[in-house]
């Protein structure tokens, strides 16, 4: 039997993963998810499970969902697989992350790396999901760990990997993959043996959207949908784009990013890419690279997209670099407090890390706590609805639904007829004809949602007070509203026959 004292590197990783595993399992029942894509990951798998793994959508990649849906075929529920793959992507991130601060900074620097992995708001409510991000973590750690053991065709495989779960990890996987290739050897060779796999990957990717979704191109759609609907699209002044991208990027940096993994951490971080950039070869420098690039990626997305600073879709993106960025900090943050402890003293050295700690801590509670309440404000109630729908209303009755309650009646076979805003056939603003529509289809449920992107408020912004409304035959009551994230629940009526 291998004891502790023996490794003592394996201790902080144990010890991080038994409480990161028991946290994230807490939370299962405590978040009600991130967003609408939690729930429409579940409706994904379920599709990829009903099209014999042949059908993938093009924006989200096939990654996780392949994952997921072979989870699905042993539990025979997308909401357990879902959740699954992304526990145990996050778990993998997580204990990988922890050996990268104990191989880089000792068992010092793994001890705090763990512990605030542990903690980091998205890094442990995503794992606590069912979304991809934590899966693509674990790609990238994987990769980061086969690259500091020189193994270049398993760090090629897991970039493939990771680029299978996000396509624009390939912007980070590429450039890591020459950087730590020409460090040291027989250069092409290292180059062909790690950058094959991953040009194999993006070129069965592209050829698979050309058969199925007719262009080699698959990222042409999601960028432009984030170019659309961010800030960017308003910029009117020619110098305005620049200057909007150059404040979202430099804020996500200097704002958001410190305040997710704590001060003296980033400031650590500071450190750790200042000196591993400098060196010629070796773990360091690699972690480095592989820093800036996924924080340059990340605040690229900012300057392109423009959302404003505070946009949870800066979150989920975030959630892949936390692995890494927290390990470099802490192993910096370490370093420059045995410089002050060389000048002051080794209690001091440690007082800094502590309140560092501390202060880190405390703001991943207080971040983890918001993020938790607004969940369970704004999308609970759309799950339990969801849930309402399948225990009350007959199968068959046709209903005009959306978001989360139609992506968790889709996470399994079922006989509802539902009918996404998108696709109803009237003129924007047109209560006869909205009317008429309802009536012909015997439409019995409406979910109206206040969001202009759902559509509902562009095709019948007469339902927007809720209430009852009335044209016609037709008569909408209003059954349930949720007004913080901003939806109403319309029972149809006919008022001719008292239906």
């Amino acid at each position: 039997m291998v004891r502790f004292a023996t490794q003592p590197r394996a201790l902080p990783v144990t010890i991080a993963l038994i409480v990161g595993a028991l946290w994230r399992l807490w939370l299962m029942d405590n978040y009600a998810g991130w967003e609408e894509s939690d729930y429409g990951n579940l409706a994904m798998i379920q599709g990829v499970v009903e099209s014999r793994f042949l059908h993938y959508d093009m924006n989200h990649m096939p990654g996780y969902y392949a994952l997921a849906a072979m989870l699905h075929l042993v539990v025979g529920d997308a909401l357990i697989a879902g959740r699954a793959a992304s526990f145990i992507g996050g778990l993998v991130a997580l204990g990988l992350g922890t050996a990268l601060a104990g191989r880089l900074g000792g068992v010092r620097a793994a001890w705090v790396a763990g512990l605030l992995l542990v903690v980091q708001p998205e890094f442990a409510l995503y794992a606590s999901s069912s979304l991809r991000e934590p899966v693509a973590a674990a790609f990238v750690l994987a990769a980061l760990t086969a690259l500091g053991r020189e193994r270049m065709v398993w760090a090629g495989c897991a970039a493939a990997g990771a680029f299978f779960v996000r396509f624009d990890l390939a912007l980070v996987m590429a450039p890591l993959l020459i950087a730590h290739g020409l460090g040291t050897g027989r250069k092409g060779k290292r180059l062909l043996q790690g950058l094959a796999p991953l040009l194999a990957a993006v070129g069965v990717w592209s050829l698979y959207c050309w058969v199925d979704h007719g262009t080699f191109a698959f990222w042409s759609h999601s960028v432009a949908v984030n170019v659309e609907t961010g800030l960017g699209a308003e910029a009117e002044a020619p110098g305005a784009w620049w200057l909007n991208g150059a404040a979202i990027s430099s804020g996500l940096i200097a704002h958001v990013l410190p305040w997710r993994i704590g001060w003296l951490v980033w400031i650590g971080l500071i450190w750790s890419v200042w000196a591993g950039v400098r060196q010629s070869h070796g773990m360091l420098r690699t972690g480095a690279i592989a820093a800036v690039l996924m924080v340059g990626l990340w605040a690229g997305i900012g300057f392109v997209g423009q959302h404003e600073l505070g946009h949870n879709l800066y979150w989920k993106w975030l959630m892949p670099l936390i692995p890494v960025a927290v390990p470099l900090g802490a192993v910096g943050a370490w370093a420059l407090a045995e410089r002050v402890g060389r000048l002051s003293g080794l209690p001091v050295a440690f007082a800094i890390v502590l309140l560092g700690g501390v202060q880190a801590f405390a703001s991943n509670a207080k971040e983890t706590q918001r993020q938790r309440e607004r969940s369970e404000a704004w999308y609970r109630p759309q799950l339990e609805l969801a849930q309402w729908i399948e225990a009350h209303v007959v199968e068959g009755t046709p209903m005009i639904l959306d978001n989360i309650p139609a992506c968790w009646i889709r996470r399994r076979e079922h006989g509802h007829r539902l009918t996404s805003w998108f696709d109803v056939p009237v003129p924007a603003d047109d209560p006869p004809a909205f009317a008429k529509w309802i009536a012909s289809e015997e439409v019995r449920w409406v979910m109206w949602f206040r969001e202009e992107w759902t559509q509902s408020p562009v095709l019948a912004p007469f339902l927007a007070e809720g209430g009852t409304w009335s044209h016609g035959d037709v008569r909408l009551v209003e059954r349930a509203r949720e007004d913080g994230y901003g939806w109403i629940w319309f029972e149809v009526e006919r008022n001719s026959t008292g239906r």
